[in-house]
């Protein structure tokens, strides 16, 4: 490959590089990053609801030992915070939305109509124009 001087030095140098300096600050990344592991290691996990794990309604009826009027108020309540969710998202999506005044609207279009106007009228600077052709036979 490189076998001149200069290719060789340039290899040395960068050997030396990677020793000297990115080798300590890479060794003292990976001690950072292998600390942090390990206090996320030895961290106690949160323990969640018996309500929000899966199947939660199974769970509950087995644990408590619920009756048929218990499941049903419970399955109630279940659909009543879903229909609650979704016009909460209908409100929240409502809301986000920025209304416009008809001033504005109508700036809005002229400025696009604009934009289209200058984009239409827009030519290319380095035309070639090619010579027509004579008509006229081979000889």
């Amino acid at each position: 490959m490189g076998s001149s001087a200069r290719a060789s030095r340039i290899k040395k140098n960068n050997s030396a590089l990677k020793k000297r300096v990115f080798g300590p600050v890479e060794q003292a990344r990976n001690e950072r990053l292998s600390a942090k592991l390990l206090a996320l290691a030895k961290a106690p996990k949160e323990e969640k609801m018996d309500v929000e794990q899966e199947g939660g309604l199974h769970f509950l009826k087995a644990s408590k030992g619920l009756n048929r009027a218990d499941e049903a108020s419970c399955a109630d309540s279940k659909e009543a915070a879903k229909e609650d969710e979704a016009v909460a998202d209908v409100d929240m999506d409502a809301s986000t939305k920025k209304t416009r005044s008809k001033r504005e609207v109508k700036r809005l279009q002229e400025a696009r109509a604009q934009r289209q106007e200058k984009k239409s009228r827009k030519r290319a600077r380095n035309q070639v124009s090619f010579p027509s052709k004579k008509k006229g036979g081979k000889r």
